[in-house]
């Protein structure tokens, strides 16, 4: 054994315990010597205890290879028993019914065994998520207490997409195109919806009365075709500020072009280098625009609501139906590129994803990444991407113009063009 090595892990042990014990010695920190179950030195001591079973433990392990699981075994019980039976005395004189202590302390015993037995570094790195943990509690409990019943089952929806479902899915193509992979699908829904929630938990965090940026970043990442529905109605119908409404309608659109760029850099880099000039470009002119119509917004009472009712499905992270029929669209539209290549080749491709579009473009760019390069001829998959990104933006613009003021039509028309201008111009300089 390697005395160096070794007393690196001890010290280790003990450093793990010192820190559990700091953050539960500080939370009790205005009891009395000895009025407490354990402080920093008894978790101190906690963290070495476990080490030196774990070194004692792989002393023997040459002679008995079970030594090492027994002996740590039998620690861990006669430890859990004495320090449970203490704190069981504390808990009948302050009527506490926490167990979290008993429970931090033979984490910490294992932590410092496993120092020695295991892997130092994830003994440490658990050691600190622990004790976050365990000095979290009032803003854990702060958010438990907030926690609204959609928000629960949305998370738990989420977690259940990805730890259940996905590995049901099969991993392959089982249509006749060849295109349809129900696992890499349910991948890309798991993503987006991902983004919704974050999205949403940011709007509640920061709260959309701080301004229709916020609202209309986090409608961004639901849809931004439905935040320029809504956003032009309101124009229409209400005597709120143009620039108020607008900003929150621009902020989807250039979060949208956001993420569709990120959708690139992660399923198609290779790509990225030719699409991310104009996008940037696009996404540039949307966001200054957002920022000035923000800051010509004047303060108002009932802005507040405004920028709620900009953000669809603001009481709801998202709905289990809506993934599903969003993961249903990434088929149609995946099945829909496939046949276009196959059958009218290059211009088959474009027009269906100017088609798709009209409606959304996350589809339009999980599907083209899909297909390789051998179907379409070289920059098809490009010009694809930018025909559904521009073709969106200008759906928006007409939505705008047909639904919302006239003063709001025309200023959301003036962006929208100016965007796919500088797009373009961008694209020119930097690809020529």
């Amino acid at each position: 054994m390697d005395t160096s090595s070794l007393v690196f892990q001890l010290g280790l042990s003990l450093a793990i315990g010192l820190l559990v014990g700091t953050e539960r010695h500080w939370r009790d920190r205005a009891d009395a010597p000895g009025a407490r179950t354990a402080g920093i030195r008894t978790f101190g001591i906690t963290g070495l205890l476990g080490g030196l079973t774990g070194a004692v433990a792989q002393a023997g392990a040459a002679a008995f290879p079970s030594a090492p699981a027994m002996l740590a075994g039998a620690v861990f019980l006669a430890f859990s028993a004495v320090f449970g039976l203490f704190k069981w005395r504390e808990a009948q004189e302050e009527h506490d019914f926490s167990v979290t202590t008993v429970i931090a302390g033979q984490a910490t015993l294992l932590l410092g065994c496993l120092a020695v037995l295991g892997d130092p570094a994830t003994a440490g790195a658990a050691a600190i998520a622990l004790t976050l943990l365990l000095a979290g509690r009032e803003t854990l409990h702060a958010f438990v207490a907030r926690l609204t019943w959609p928000e629960l089952r949305s998370a738990v929806f989420l977690l259940a997409m990805a730890f259940i479902v996905l590995p049901l899915l099969p991993d392959r193509t089982v249509d006749p195109f060849d295109a349809v992979n129900p696992a890499e699908i349910w991948v890309f829904a798991i993503a987006l919806a991902g983004v919704s929630f974050v999205g949403y938990v940011a709007e509640r965090i920061f709260g959309a009365s701080r301004g229709p940026l916020i609202a209309g970043i986090a409608g961004g990442l639901v849809s931004s075709t439905a935040v320029a529905l809504t956003a032009a109605r309101d124009s229409a119908a209400g005597p709120l500020p143009v620039h108020t409404i607008a900003a929150g309608a621009l902020a989807a659109s250039a979060v949208s072009v956001t993420r569709g760029i990120v959708l690139v850099m992660l399923f198609a880099p290779a790509m990225l280098s030719t699409l991310l000039p104009a996008l940037a470009g696009i996404t540039v002119v949307i966001t200054a625009a957002a920022v000035v119509c923000s800051m010509m917004t004047v303060a108002a009472p009932d802005a507040a609501a405004s920028a709620d009712r900009s953000r669809p499905g603001a009481e709801n992270p998202f709905e289990i139906g809506s993934v599903v029929k969003l993961a249903a669209i990434i088929a149609f539209a995946t099945v829909a590129a496939r046949v276009a290549a196959a059958t009218f080749g290059d211009q088959g491709t474009v027009a269906v994803s100017v088609i798709m579009g009209l409606v959304d473009i996350d589809s339009v760019i999980l599907s083209i990444t899909r297909l390789s390069d051998a179907a379409l001829s070289a920059g098809t998959r490009e010009l694809s991407i930018l025909a559904a990104i521009a073709t969106n933006i200008l759906a928006k613009m007409a939505y705008s113009l047909a639904l919302g003021s006239r003063r709001y039509g025309l200023l959301i028309a003036a962006v929208s063009l100016a965007s796919l201008v500088a797009g373009a111009l961008v694209a020119a300089v930097t690809l020529v």
